[in-house]
């Protein structure tokens, strides 16, 4: 009876024993998981970011192209100031025809050149400034009239930071260029290329180099 009691002690401490590294075996594994679910979070929400950066300098792109393939001037006006012309300030880029119309340019809603709203850019902005730069510094603004513009364009994403993109405009740049006869030609290519599992479509564009004529007005 004696020895069957010590067994009988032994085994209860041994059971105790057990429990204690059980507690503390989960308390490891809980410090563990938590960790790693910290550092998994922080490799999503760094991916969510890093596609937001793309798609801020997609539209960034998209709206520089169409700032270029404008006149570097009005080609009805001679005005020097920046801004757009009596007539041409809507809340739509339609009539825009010349680059400094696009200075002081936003939109809370992104939106094509007819104003037509582009779908799946929700909580992105933009804006435009367009300045004269020195011709012997480019990157410093001039107080005079120069053949130099330098257009910026920012996108504000949902993450509430701002994606710049910078553009240099000379005054015999190819979109000034008229042709001898009255035609129809291209000017650039805009870019909307949307997959079915991402959360954004990116756009894009290009301002083309040289005249692609696609026919003779009559």
């Amino acid at each position: 009876m004696v020895i069957f009691a010590r067994s009988a002690t032994r085994a209860r401490r041994r059971a105790g024993f057990n429990m204690l590294e059980v507690t503390i075996s989960t308390l490891l594994v809980g410090v563990l998981l938590t960790g790693a679910m910290t550092t998994a979070g922080a490799l999503i929400r760094r991916h969510g970011l890093r596609a937001q950066d793309d798609v801020k300098m997609g539209l960034a792109h998209d709206l520089l192209c169409e700032v270029n393939q404008t006149f570097f001037s009005d080609p009805d006006n001679t005005h020097t100031t920046l801004g757009p012309e009596f007539g041409e300030a809507e809340d739509t880029r339609r009539k825009f025809d010349d680059v400094d119309d696009y200075d002081g340019w936003t939109e809370s809603v992104i939106q094509d050149k007819l104003g037509n709203p582009a779908e799946g850019f929700a909580g992105f902005q933009r804006s435009v400034q367009v300045v004269y730069a020195r011709l012997s510094d480019p990157a410093l603004d001039s107080s005079v009239p120069t053949d130099l513009k330098r257009i910026t364009v920012r996108v504000v994403g949902p993450d509430q930071q701002t994606a710049t993109l910078t553009g240099l405009r000379s005054r015999r740049g190819a979109a000034d260029l008229i042709p001898g006869v009255q035609s129809t030609y291209v000017r650039g290519v805009q870019i909307r290329l949307e997959a079915q599992q991402a959360s954004h479509p990116l756009r894009s564009g290009s301002r083309l180099l040289n005249q692609v004529s696609v026919g003779t007005d009559p």
